[in-house]
């Protein structure tokens, strides 16, 4: 669990505040803000491809913020600066790239209202979505400990994830755009959905996932990128556990009968 310094939140140096597991959000926040610039100055297979593969090295950040939060002391500043990168890299910069890639790549036009209402969607969804966990964990402290083990709606870092590995699939195998892209939208909206919703899931940042993981899905990044090694495969399998952590609520139903 994070333990924060509250001492110093209104004197002294806002950069004297920040401590490591501030600056993996700030790492975090600044993937996303690159992704975003990627798909904005050049519309390009290779641009969106390396904008997703950001969206992806953001999350794992991610994932590490958390396991450093939870085993050092955090600034004050930490219980905002996480939920603020998290909606710059998993909420904003997804939606932007899912945009691009529709509007300029695959070139849906007649449908463009439809794409920027479903993205419109699921940057609300991510938005709402962080909005209530915190504010749970800030009115309710006696139950931060379940929160610690089951989060209520899909978290929107599951749904970058998705979004981000469904479309490098789609690039790495040239799938015909005209079916997938308007499963694309549909899952911009469903995803907006499940992040507002009501649905437990399982917290995976556990340190017996998020370092392996981590491990695999840089040394694959490092292959991909210095080698030209098809990155198709390791996205296939990220695809298919966030599939499958999407899906786990109904194993949990099933369970109980």
């Amino acid at each position: 669990m994070r333990t924060y310094n509250d001492s110093n939140v209104n004197t002294g140096s806002i950069l004297k505040q920040i401590k490591l597991p501030d600056l993996l959000s700030v790492l975090n926040a600044l993937f996303g803000f690159s992704a975003i610039l990627l798909v904005l100055g050049g519309i390009n297979e290779e641009a969106i491809e390396n904008a997703l593969v950001l969206i992806l090295v953001a999350a794992v950040v991610d994932g590490l913020d958390g396991m450093v939060a939870r085993n050092m002391e955090c600034s004050s500043l930490g219980k905002y600066l996480d939920s603020l990168a998290d909606m710059v890299s998993f909420g904003v910069a997804p939606a932007i790239v899912a945009y691009v890639f529709l509007n300029e790549f695959l070139h849906v036009y007649g449908y463009t209202h439809i794409a920027l209402t479903l993205c419109g969607a699921y940057v609300i969804g991510g938005m709402l979505r962080l909005a209530r966990f915190d504010a749970r964990a800030f009115f309710q402290k006696e139950s931060v400990a379940r929160e610690e083990v089951y989060f209520e709606g899909f978290p929107i870092t599951g749904s970058a994830i998705f979004l981000a590995s469904f479309m490098l699939v789609f690039i790495e195998l040239q799938l015909p755009f005209y079916p997938y892209s308007f499963l694309l939208i549909a899952l911009m909206g469903i995803l907006g959905g499940l992040m507002t919703s009501r649905i437990r899931y399982r917290n995976m940042r556990d340190e017996r996932i998020v370092i392996p993981v981590g491990v695999i899905f840089f040394m694959q990044f490092f292959f991909y990128k210095f080698f030209s090694l098809s990155f198709v495969y390791p996205t296939a399998v990220i695809f298919a556990l966030t599939v499958f952590y999407i899906c786990s609520p109904l194993a949990r139903v099933f369970a109980l009968r």
